[in-house]
């Protein structure tokens, strides 16, 4: 999977087109703001529609603004336009597009981001939490949800040495979701308790052959946007793996969560 930012892609005719295709009247509304470039008077100078593809497939897209459907507030920026493809429901795959807005609302220094919505139940799964309701610009009642934007600080874990044990090893099946195979040894540290209340889970980096226990040193966390607990990532040979090779490994099984990694 990838996220394309949609004012920078070569081919736009083609992805605007995709765009059209969506079951939904808020994205065939998109698509003509975006055809006219109407988006920016409406939602923004700075407006971005960022897709999740792959290859040639349109999985989702949404739009990173400084204006929604909320008119006469302060409030900003605004998640808006949120779709995923019917044959793509159902993993959460647009958790990745609001990751990839979360950094971005990070690096341009939010400290909270907002999404408007009809929706009851969703948006929690994704780490939003109910902030009012509101009248947009139609005059009815909007549910109005935030996520708070934080740093962390791991500096009294990354670094630390630990050990422990391996109970899912390399080339094992996940015990509830069989299609998910571990191409790492993923494991945990004895007498450290996360926040779910069990050990503290661990990926493990530096070896191909599946392990039973293991020793090594914490090189990063992944914070998970949308879950209770924290991932230590965890190096047996020393090495410093850096963040692409990091998201690579652990993908496998954090495609289906929002997360940001921390180093050092």
């Amino acid at each position: 999977m990838q996220i394309k930012d949609f004012s920078k892609t070569s081919n736009k005719e083609s992805w605007l087109k995709k765009i059209s295709e969506s079951d939904w009247s808020a994205g065939k509304f998109l698509y003509e703001i975006l055809r006219d470039g109407s988006i920016y008077d409406l939602c923004g100078e700075k407006s971005k529609v960022f897709l999740l593809t792959e290859g040639n497939d349109l999985i989702s897209f949404c739009t990173y603004a400084e204006r929604d459907d909320i008119p006469d507030t302060d409030l900003t920026p605004w998640i808006g336009f949120v779709y995923t493809f019917p044959s793509f429901r159902g993993k959460r795959r647009i958790g990745k597009l609001l990751e990839h807005i979360y950094l971005c609302a990070k690096k341009d220094g939010y400290k909270n981001l907002y999404v408007s919505t009809n929706q009851k139940g969703l948006y929690e799964n994704f780490g939003f939490k109910f902030f009012q309701e509101m009248k947009d610009i139609h005059k009815e009642m909007s549910l109005v949800y935030k996520m708070d934007i934080e740093t962390k600080d791991y500096s009294d874990i990354i670094g630390r040495k630990v050990k422990g044990k391996v109970d899912r090893p390399l080339g094992s099946c996940h015990p509830h979701h069989k299609d998910i195979i571990y191409p790492i040894n993923y494991g945990y540290v004895e007498n450290v308790i996360a926040g779910d209340g069990a050990e503290q889970d661990v990926y493990i980096l530096g070896t191909d052959e599946p392990l039973e226990s293991w020793e090594g040193k914490v090189i990063a966390v992944l914070h998970r946007l949308n879950d209770v607990e924290d991932k230590w990532v965890v190096s047996l040979d020393d090495k410093n793996y850096s963040d692409e090779e990091i998201m690579a490994a652990v993908s496998f099984q954090e495609q289906y969560f929002m997360s940001e990694l921390y180093r050092m």
